[in-house]
């Protein structure tokens, strides 16, 4: 499973149109404003993948559809219940092009590959995970009272790892970049926003208060990280650069 995120801007024709130089006024037009869209392309070589229900554009190839299973339908309706991911999330195989909904301009997105070593767990924020090599196992994660309390993602997170001896692949968009940190024994990570969107097992996670009975130094709550493993983090989310 490869992917390549395109960038598809107006023919030429749109931009004759709409009285538009193409050369010195492609990005900007200071009375026009110019639709560009972002599009997913995934191409499979005798290999498949899971994606967001309802996320297909379109798809060409010797490809067969299939939905996503677990050894345990209950297991599936559940995974469906209690995170963005339905039990009947759609599978693509074979060999060909699988290309995902447009985003428009102002709606683009980051997209960061991960891959899943062998025994390796990743736990997403709900609405992080947007497709899959079809070799993974998908599970949940229930969030501590407090941890749901300091984020929008509920009560629940998507868990996945790679089959039993295989190395899998999962594809993840944010609005801003993103990138993996590695924990070492000892060290912690301590952030005043939803900094991070995924980490391995092997990380705890907390949401507590800084200090107690005001000696705290006015941060507040705060997201604390320890253990051993890597983190999918966010560092300019907080700034408000988008």
């Amino acid at each position: 499973m490869q992917h390549k995120v395109n960038i598809l801007e107006p023919t030429d024709l749109w931009y004759l149109q709409n009285n538009i130089n193409k050369e010195t006024n492609k990005l900007y037009h200071p009375t026009k404003d110019i639709p560009f869209v972002q599009q997913v392309e995934i191409k499979l070589e005798n290999s498949g993948v899971v994606i967001q229900k309802g996320s297909l554009h379109n798809c060409v190839g010797k490809l067969t559809y299939d939905v996503y299973k677990t050894d345990n339908r209950l297991k599936d309706i559940w995974i469906s219940l209690s995170t963005e991911v339905d039990f009947n999330a759609p599978v693509y195989r074979g060999t060909g092009t699988v290309y995902l909904e447009p985003r428009h301009k102002g709606n683009f997105l980051y997209y960061t590959p991960i891959e899943l070593l062998e025994q390796e767990q990743w736990e997403f924020d709900d609405g992080v995970f947007q497709f899959c090599s079809d070799n993974v196992v998908l599970g949940t994660k229930r969030l501590k009272f407090k941890q749901a309390a300091g984020s929008n993602d509920g009560k629940w997170r998507i868990a996945l790892s790679a089959l039993r001896g295989q190395i899998a692949q999962v594809v993840v968009a944010t609005i801003a970049p993103t990138k993996i940190i590695e924990l070492k024994q000892g060290e912690i990570l301590i952030a005043d926003y939803d900094m991070v969107k995924g980490f391995t097992k092997g990380i705890e996670e907390d949401y507590r208060k800084l200090g107690y009975f005001g000696k705290g130094g006015g941060e507040g709550y705060v997201w604390f990280y320890s253990g051993e493993g890597k983190l999918l983090v966010s560092e300019s989310e907080g700034l408000n650069l988008g």
